[in-house]
């Protein structure tokens, strides 16, 4: 018989909306040899933790408490960069919400971080790879059953948000607290999918319209046409202003 691997100790650091999130699915018992051992910035809390969670007021104490052995790194934009760092280095493993962060630079402070730390794990949140549709799309694709992607069209105006949505939490949907608004928030997601599927296209030209559908300062309504290397063209439309929305690729 082998011996049964020991339950991974996280720490997520953030608990807001993701956070929590997060946290109740661990508690429920939803992913195997996982269990949650910390939290950072537990004022949301609603219910009490269990007994074995530690609670922390700072991320850098929960990294340098020795009760955790990876984060998942749920705050707002802009921490997301300096926190990564402080976990890799401190040897801990690494997960975080996207984006990365908010400017290139950031993002390529965080991933060389991980550069010279290859034993450990550090992943970015873009869970719909996991999307049954879209790993069988990616198989069509790369198998070449679909033959040469000539032109590809995105329509995804299913992340309708409502006016308490951006009001619910200073940060969001501001230059300052956010960096963005629906290319940064919600769409990585499907930006993060188109590249996956079709490639990295070799010119974006975009249109964006800043609070057409929200009193809000950030992008809420995006029109982009795309070029690829193979001469393919893309259109990629998205706004948090239409209910219910479509997703059409």
């Amino acid at each position: 018989m082998t011996q049964s691997q020991p339950n991974l100790r996280l720490g997520i650091i953030g608990a807001g909306v993701m956070g929590l999130a997060h946290a109740k699915n661990i508690l429920e018992n939803k992913i195997p040899r996982l269990r949650l051992a910390a939290l950072c910035d537990g004022q949301r809390l609603t219910s009490p933790l269990p007994a074995d969670v530690t609670l922390f007021s700072d991320s850098r104490s929960l990294i340098r408490s020795g009760q955790v052995d990876a984060v998942l790194i749920a705050t707002p934009h802009y921490s997301h960069t300096s926190i990564g760092i402080d976990a890799l280095e401190n040897n801990l493993h690494v997960l975080v919400e996207k984006p990365i962060s908010v400017h290139k630079r950031d993002c390529e402070k965080l991933l060389a971080a991980h550069k010279g730390s290859e034993h450990l794990r550090f992943g970015v949140m873009f869970n719909q790879r996991t999307d049954p549709f879209y790993l069988k799309i990616r198989e069509l694709i790369q198998t070449g059953e679909l033959g040469e992607i000539r032109r590809i069209n995105w329509i995804i105006t299913n992340w309708f948000r409502t006016a308490a949505y951006y009001s619910g939490s200073a940060w969001r949907a501001t230059w300052a607290g956010e960096g963005g608004g629906v290319l940064l928030n919600q769409s990585p997601h499907n930006l993060d999918l188109l590249q996956w599927l079709f490639g990295m296209p070799v010119s974006v030209r975009a249109f964006c319209r800043f609070g057409q559908y929200h009193d809000i300062e950030v992008e809420d309504d995006v029109t982009s046409y795309m070029r690829f290397k193979n001469g393919a063209t893309g259109v990629f439309i998205t706004t948090t202003g239409e209910a219910p929305g479509t997703n059409r690729l």
